[in-house]
């Protein structure tokens, strides 16, 4: 009996350590998403892993057979496209690039507040002819999926996995490895 006594209070007199979010130091946060997009002509479907901190943000996205397809590196707005199997990148604006893909053009500040916090910014899409559904976590009431229309485009996020990790991003220089090459060249899919 006093054995088991002596073992009981070693468990609750146990030092744990507290979790700590934010992590101390560089850190960043880290989304898996599992994409929808379909319109009149074209139905897409994937998943791609999102990093962004303060300063930059790098999305990987994954083929049916979860390899790295392509990699977009974002820093402020200019934005690089880099397809591995290739060897090729485009660089240009994020928002551009989200129109070609998807027909719902946005600006990465904008993408951010809708994925992280929820917040649709009403004057930017009531321009733009975007209309936005957001399903929000009913504990924590953060975001679980976004639903972006606009006219026969619609584009579903749901997000999968949500956490801060510690570390930085690093966005590599792809101008003296791969070859500069057309948007359109470096998302065919030959």
């Amino acid at each position: 009996m006093l054995l088991l006594f002596g073992i009981a209070a070693m468990v609750a007199c146990r030092m744990r350590p507290p979790d700590l979010h934010p992590s101390l130091g560089p850190h960043f946060r880290s989304l898996s998403i599992k994409f929808s997009f379909h319109d009149a002509e074209n139905r897409q479907s994937g998943r791609v892993h999102w990093r962004f901190d303060g300063k930059s943000s790098k999305f990987i996205f994954f083929t049916p057979l979860n390899q790295v397809g392509l990699e977009l590196d974002v820093a402020g707005e200019e934005a690089v496209l880099v397809n591995f199997s290739k060897k090729s990148f485009w660089k240009g604006d994020f928002g551009s690039l989200l129109d070609r893909l998807w027909g719902i053009g946005l600006p990465l500040a904008e993408l951010k507040a809708l994925l992280e916090a929820g917040e649709v910014p009403a004057a930017g899409f009531t321009e733009k002819g975007i209309a936005a559904v957001i399903e929000r976590d009913p504990k924590s009431g953060a975001p679980r999926s976004v639903r972006l229309r606009r006219g026969t485009a619609e584009l579903t996020l749901r997000i999968l996995n949500s956490e801060f990790r510690p570390g930085q991003l690093v966005l590599i220089d792809y101008g003296g490895r791969y070859r500069a090459a057309s948007l359109e060249s470096v998302l065919d899919n030959d």
